[in-house]
């Protein structure tokens, strides 16, 4: 039996406010499943954040409607659960996953289960926080090692956070040992990174992302998804070509001129235009002395961000050798008081950003904490400006 494990997708996220950006994350999702039907698999498994929000837009809804009818007509099944994205934060309210679920688009596991199919055991569960899923652990998990033995190939689907993939020790959500035995393929969405170890005598496996979102992804991964063989116990990796490209730079004053010189060549020759991202570290020379250079990479790129950091003498930037930059050691600071990642990572990102992405920063973090009381609050903000 062929499967393809796809996850973290995120249709609807309009990066940087560019609905550039928006369309870069369905040419991924179109691309991968393009793919997937040549690969003539015989099973779609989504491991959440389908969409970027459980309230995706009409026009986001509409055409994932229009992929999966393609995946549909190539008579594949697809199997889903919800992400920290897309799971419903509010009673009463459905994940658009149901909708596409009644049109026969899809089948969606939530909060848990299982599903059978031609020997073939499915169990899955949706993004919990980790107070939860230790509830989970016993009213569920603990079952289903007997059951995945009863049943010639079994998968199970999850979206949490694993100890040892995550940055930050209190920011996962399970441990290696929460997970039962006896599974071929242990599918994990939420890390957007490519993992795959042996496992209780089969594979796991984060899918990663199909876009990237940080640039702690940039840096660290590569964009695509999964093709299993569950029978020989084989895992293929099919990374998606012909997306945007990204650029991400680190430099000093000590080389800024000869580095941007050489981006600006980078960024010339692309077919599509870059993101481009640089992190600037100076003591005395400003990086707008370079604007001409600057004007020339930003005239060609989709999106130019330039993080500044001056260092003083007094600035923590400087340390005892061993060489740590101030927004490391606020993480640090930050996971001693058991802060949770999203507030590390918000962290971070405000460090390391110019004043006048701030602002958009903080903005776009509220908006997605709250889902749709930020309407509400926007409503106030107009009112009261």
């Amino acid at each position: 039996m062929k499967i393809a494990h796809i996850s973290d997708t995120h249709l609807g996220y309009t990066q940087y406010r560019l609905p550039e950006r928006k369309k870069d994350f369905f040419l991924a999702f179109e691309k991968a499943v393009d793919r997937i039907i040549e690969e003539r698999v015989d099973l779609v498994i989504h491991t959440g954040d389908l969409f970027e929000s459980y309230q995706p837009d009409m026009v986001t809804l509409s055409r994932c409607i229009g992929v999966l009818q393609k995946i549909k007509n190539a008579g594949i099944e697809f199997i889903a659960i919800t992400g920290n994205h897309d799971r419903v934060l509010r009673r009463g309210t459905i994940p658009p996953h149901r909708i596409l679920e009644d049109l026969g688009l899809l089948k969606l596991i939530d909060p848990y289960g299982t599903l059978r199919m031609d020997g073939l055991l499915i169990a899955g569960f949706r993004y919990f926080p980790k107070r939860i899923l230790q509830q989970l652990k016993t009213s569920f998990l603990e079952e289903l090692s007997e059951e995945a033995e009863k049943n010639r190939y079994s998968i199970l689907m999850f979206h949490q956070g694993i100890g040892q993939y995550l940055p930050y020790e209190e920011s996962f959500e399970m441990e290696f040992s929460d997970l039962p035995k006896n599974f071929n393929y242990y599918a994990g969405g939420h890390i957007h990174a490519f993992v795959k170890e042996d496992f209780y005598g089969g594979i796991f496996s984060y899918a990663g992302s199909t876009e990237f979102r940080t640039k702690r992804e940039v840096i660290s991964g590569r964009r695509g998804f999964n093709i299993v063989e569950l029978e020989a116990g084989d895992l293929k990796r099919v990374e998606i070509e012909g997306l945007r490209p990204f650029e991400v730079l680190r430099v000093s004053e000590d080389n800024v001129e000869e580095k941007l010189k050489e981006l600006a060549q980078r960024v010339e020759i692309y077919e599509i235009p870059p993101v481009v991202l640089i992190d600037y570290i100076y003591r005395s020379t400003d990086v707008d002395v370079f604007r001409k250079i600057l004007e020339e990479i930003e005239k060609k790129a989709l999106y130019l961000r330039i993080n500044k950091r001056k260092i003083t003498e007094e600035s923590t930037e400087i340390t005892g050798g061993d060489g740590k930059r101030f927004s490391e050691f606020l993480a640090e600071f930050l996971k001693e008081q058991n802060q949770g990642e999203k507030v590390i990572s918000l962290a971070e990102e405000v460090i390391e950003s110019q004043m006048d992405h701030i602002e958009e920063i903080l903005k776009d973090f509220v908006k997605k904490e709250l889902g749709r009381d930020w309407r509400e609050v926007e409503k106030y903000l107009q009112e009261s400006s």
